[in-house]
C-alpha cells in the first residue's frame, strides 16, 4: 500500500463555484431521492403484503417494529437498495458526462492494474476493520451502543432473506456510495483544493463527514457510536482513491469492511443468544 498506482491527471476544474453549486444540489437530490423511495418502496411493499394478509389499516397501524420488517421482508429491501444505489450513482455520471462533458475516469472508472488495485483494496479495507474495530471497541466501553442492526428485516433462520440483505449491503451498497462519496464528493472537492494542503484536508473531512451522517441517519440510537467510525472509515476510503485515481479499491475494501461486519451480524441473528447486547 505504499506505492502510488500511476493514473492520468484529472483535467483542471473550472468555475469552482458552480462546482460547489453543482455539488450541493446534486447531493440534497441524492438525499431527497433517498428519503422519497424509501417512504414509496417501503409503503408499497407494506401494503401489498398487508392486503395479501388481509390486513387492514388499524391493524397495520398497530405493528410493532419486528412485524412490519417482516413485511417489508429482505426482498423489499433489496429492491430498496437497488434503486438507492443506482440514483447515488446516477447523479455523479449525468452530472459528468452529460453536463460538465468530461470523461467519466475523473469519477475513478479506470482500473490501468485491476489486480495491483485490488490488493490495494484488500490492504484498505484490513485498515478500515481495524478503524470500524477500534472506534468500535472504545464506544462499547463507554457504553455506547448503536442499533443500526436492530433496523434491518434479518431473522434467524431466514437464510435466503439474509443472503439477499448480504447481497444488497456487501455488493450494492460500496458501488453506489464509492461514486457518490468519494468518486464525485471527494474527487471534485479534491481536484478543487489542488496543492493547498489546508483545502486537501478540507476536501477529505467534508467528504467523511457527509459519508458519515448519511450512514448515522440508520441509528435511532447511539448515533455517536456509529458517526465516528464512518468518518474514520470515510477517511481511509478517500485516502485510498486520492491515491489510486480508481473507485476499484474503494468499492473493495468497502465491501470487504461490509462483507465482514455482516457475516458477523449473521452469526449472532441466527445464534440467539449469542451476542446479548445485539
Amino acid at each position: 500500500m505504499q506505492a502510488r498506482i500511476p493514473q492520468p491527471g484529472p483535467p483542471p476544474i473550472a468555475a469552482p463555484r458552480a462546482i460547489i453549486g453543482a455539488l450541493v444540489i446534486d447531493l440534497l437530490l441524492a438525499a431527497l431521492a433517498t428519503l422519497m423511495l424509501s417512504i414509496l418502496v417501503v409503503g408499497a411493499v407494506i401494503m401489498v403484503r398487508a392486503a395479501q394478509s388481509g390486513l387492514d389499516l388499524n391493524t397495520l397501524g398497530q405493528l410493532g417494529r419486528d412485524e412490519a420488517l417482516r413485511l417489508v421482508g429482505s426482498d423489499g429491501m433489496l429492491v430498496l437498495l437497488v434503486l438507492q444505489n443506482a440514483v447515488f450513482a446516477g447523479i455523479p455520471v449525468v452530472r459528468v458526462r452529460a453536463l460538465r462533458r468530461e470523461p467519466l475516469h475523473v469519477l475513478g472508472f479506470t482500473a490501468p492494474r485491476p489486480l495491483r488495485l485490488v490488493m490495494f483494496g484488500i490492504g484498505l479495507s484490513v485498515l478500515t476493520l481495524i478503524l470500524n474495530g477500534a472506534a468500535g471497541a472504545v464506544f462499547v466501553a463507554l457504553g455506547i451502543r448503536q442499533n443500526q442492526a436492530a433496523l434491518y428485516p434479518l431473522f434467524a433462520g431466514d437464510y435466503a432473506g439474509q443472503a439477499l440483505f448480504l447481497l444488497g449491503a456487501a455488493v450494492l451498497a460500496p458501488i453506489g456510495e464509492e461514486v457518490l462519496f468519494r468518486g464525485y464528493l471527494f474527487g471534485s472537492l479534491r481536484r478543487l483544493a489542488g496543492t493547498s494542503r489546508p483545502w486537501i484536508i478540507c476536501a477529505y473531512g467534508v467528504s467523511a463527514l457527509l459519508f458519515a451522517l448519511a450512514h448515522s441517519l440508520a441509528a435511532t440510537e447511539g448515533v455517536l457510536g456509529l458517526l465516528i467510525p464512518s468518518f474514520l472509515i470515510g477517511l481511509a476510503l478517500a485516502w485510498g482513491f486520492d491515491r489510486t485515481g480508481s473507485l476499484l479499491p474503494g468499492i473493495v475494501a468497502h465491501a470487504l469492511n461490509n462483507g465482514i461486519a455482516f457475516a458477523a451480524l449473521l452469526t449472532c441473528v441466527n445464534n440467539p443468544g449469542a451476542c446479548p447486547q445485539l
